[in-house]
């Protein structure tokens, strides 16, 4: 397996932090991020199957993305980091805090539940353009469904103690007040932030608002 990541070097003093993106992004979605977090070392994936990673033929379940995650940040010997996700990146990062709890010193999670979803033919057809306009090829929108199964992390959430920020969309139909309850039931001490004019992409309309968000929960975890 090939993996595709970007990575700016920084100042050292500072908890590094690394991007997962959601089920068909790819690491140039967060070159803008990773220019505004300068000085702090960043790092940006691309999961298999998208951009210029590798994209086999099977390999497309939650272990098998948590496991290319460790692979990469092994290979790369970060010191504990801030692990940031989108959408359905989002099962992936928890699922990877539960089992190397002593590499993650934050989590940032965008809009998404502890929930790993299974896909449908359904979000096959919508995804279908997206993906052909960034070179995803159909077989791997194929295993992405045929290898998907719903895995619920409520219960197990609750093994996580290192600071997190939940951002979520008003307007989004991903999380749920119910889902809310839950993340506050796993902790108390979460930091939740409501954009109640963004939808699923919560670093819409107002990405001052969002960076501000993110870089102050930064400066707070060092």
């Amino acid at each position: 397996m090939r993996f595709h990541y970007l990575m700016q070097r920084g100042d050292e003093g500072l908890a590094p932090l690394v991007y997962v993106p959601g089920s068909l992004g790819g690491a140039d979605d967060f070159r803008d991020e990773m220019s505004r977090l300068a000085p702090r070392t960043t790092v940006a994936i691309s999961p298999r199957g998208v951009g210029a990673s590798s994209a086999p033929e099977h390999g497309y379940a939650l272990q098998d993305r948590v496991r290319d995650l460790e692979a990469v940040l092994d290979q790369l010997q970060l010191a504990p980091a801030c692990v940031m996700a989108f959408s359905a990146g989002v099962p992936i990062a928890l699922s990877y805090a539960l089992q190397r709890p002593n590499r993650v010193t934050a989590l940032i999670l965008l809009d998404y539940p502890a929930v790993s979803r299974q896909l449908t033919d359904g979000w096959a057809e919508q995804a279908k353009p997206f993906a052909a306009s960034r070179g995803i090829p159909e077989h791997v929108i194929r295993a992405m469904i045929s290898e998907s199964t719903t895995v619920e992390l409520w219960e197990d959430i609750e093994r996580i103690t290192c600071p997190v920020l939940l951002i979520v969309g008003g307007q989004s139909p991903f999380v749920t007040e119910e889902d809310l309850g839950r993340y506050r039931k796993a902790w108390p001490r979460l930091q939740l932030e409501v954009f109640e004019d963004s939808g699923h992409e919560v670093f819409r309309p107002d990405y001052e608002r969002f960076m501000q968000v993110i870089e102050r929960f930064l400066r707070e975890i060092g």
